[in-house]
């Protein structure tokens, strides 16, 4: 895979699980790891333990741990990413985004030529919600039986590292040309700013109306110059 990705685990609660990503991101060349509101208590006390604990399941990736840096929010970790694919098994959920699948993701990443890609894994117990996968360009899917349809967070990282760090070559051109895209960050900023503006106008905006704005944003595919030129707009 030719575009630099950068794995981001939203709320992760065991070490072991944080640990087996690492060790499968390095498996395959992968070593960008974002954590989201990992732990519940202390970060330093927790980091100790972390490490110590994440080190047993993370043999010969404890670069890829030691490298990890800890956000707030998804937008935050995926700042730097222009493109931010979300994953779900979709058995209790169906998403209003794009559905992927698993061998079709390389080449989606490649024709949106973006700078940096993000891949955000759901928490443990729960997956991702609908709300955090509007946040997302498009949903991946690992096909699974309906009797077991969830996948441990270490299988799921793995096979989407093998996927991607496999199928870099004859992935399809990119026809838009080379312009500056903008972050998922920026996208969630521009989101809160129209939806201040508007509810200034009157309007009530909820959860599902600035979910509503945001997926719109993101499938209208905007240019950096087109967001700041709507960031400006909105201020007037």
């Amino acid at each position: 895979m030719t575009t630099p990705l950068k794995f981001i685990l939203l709320k992760p609660r065991n070490p072991d699980n944080i640990g087996a990503c690492a060790r499968a991101m390095a498996n395959f060349g992968l070593a960008e790891l974002a954590l989201v509101s990992p732990f519940e208590s202390d970060w330093e006390e927790v980091k100790r333990c972390w490490r110590q604990e994440a080190s047993v399941s993370a043999i010969n990736a404890m670069d890829v741990i030691d490298s990890a840096r800890i956000y707030e929010s998804v937008p935050e970790a995926a700042a730097d990413c222009q493109l931010l694919l979300g994953t779900s098994s979709l058995h209790q959920i169906k998403p209003d985004r794009d559905v992927l699948l698993l061998k079709d993701t390389a080449g989606y990443i490649a024709q949106r030529g973006v700078e940096k890609a993000g891949i955000l894994f759901g928490p443990e117990k729960t997956g991702l919600t609908k709300e955090d996968l509007s946040l997302c360009s498009a949903v991946i899917n690992i096909p699974t039986q309906p009797r077991q349809p969830s996948m441990n967070l270490g299988q799921s990282v793995a096979l989407l590292a093998y996927e991607l760090a496999a199928r870099s070559e004859g992935a399809p051109a990119f026809t838009r040309g080379k312009v500056p895209q903008p972050s998922t960050y920026e996208i969630a900023r521009l989101t809160d700013g129209i939806c201040a503006r508007l509810e200034k106008l009157g309007a009530k905006i909820g959860t599902y109306q600035s979910t509503a704005i945001s997926r719109g944003l993101l499938d209208a595919r905007l240019t950096k110059e087109a967001v700041n030129l709507l960031k400006r707009l909105i201020k007037d």
